[in-house]
């Protein structure tokens, strides 16, 4: 991290209040971004690992993906799934 984040830094605004929480700070992911603890995309970061380690098998986690289009939309699938294939590609790369 280069800089020191701000209480107006915009990355540490919680997606669902909107407000800046006192134990908010900026987390480094694997992939080089850096995003707030309570941020959106630190909430699918979370959960699409949480969902590699939980189902193993390709076809549970496209069961998976299919009940949050259903209960979230499409586009919060493709996003969910977008972000699994990101860490997956980085997990294939660091293993070469």
């Amino acid at each position: 991290m280069d800089a020191v984040p701000t209480p107006n830094d915009p990355r540490l605004v919680c997606y669902s209040c909107g407000a800046v929480h006192r134990w908010a700070r900026l987390v480094d992911l694997p992939d080089g971004r850096v995003v707030g603890n309570y941020s959106e995309d630190y909430r699918r970061y979370c959960e699409a690992v949480a969902v590699l380690k939980k189902y193993r098998v390709k076809r549970t986690r496209q069961d998976y993906l299919a009940i949050v289009a259903e209960k979230r939309g499409t586009q919060a699938m493709v996003e969910l799934r977008e972000e699994m294939l990101r860490i997956w590609s980085y997990r294939e790369e660091k293993k070469a």
